[in-house]
């Protein structure tokens, strides 16, 4: 029996299909999605307010968004979502999102564009 060990082979990049979508009108400021992250993505944004008054839920570190789909369960408010990647951009690039929708992934793109 040989002892040869097998090469180690990169897993290749995880592509997500799907984008968190924040509806921060509807958030109440709750914490439990900020909570309940595993992966810390999750702040609330003390520098806004929405209409309700509340500090709305943000993505602080969105590339590190696994789609667990945790802050989805726990939010009383369905103020957070995964959404199809490919349906989301369609909407969010023909300005069909609603008032106060955000979808970090789709922000972060946008940004780096100006630059």
């Amino acid at each position: 029996m040989s002892a040869v060990r097998k090469p180690i082979t990169p897993k290749p990049p995880r592509v997500r299909k799907h984008v968190l979508v924040i509806q921060q009108e509807q958030c109440k400021q709750c914490g439990l999605c900020v909570e309940f992250c595993p992966k810390n993505v999750l702040c609330i944004d003390t520098s806004i307010y929405n209409k309700k008054g509340y500090h709305p839920v943000s993505a602080c570190d969105i590339e590190a968004c696994v789609n667990c789909g945790f802050c989805e369960r726990i939010c009383p408010d369905l103020a957070i979502y995964l959404a199809d990647k490919e349906e989301a951009r369609k909407a969010y690039e023909s300005g069909n999102v609603q008032e106060g929708t955000v979808i970090p992934e789709f922000e972060k793109n946008s940004s780096d564009e100006g630059q």
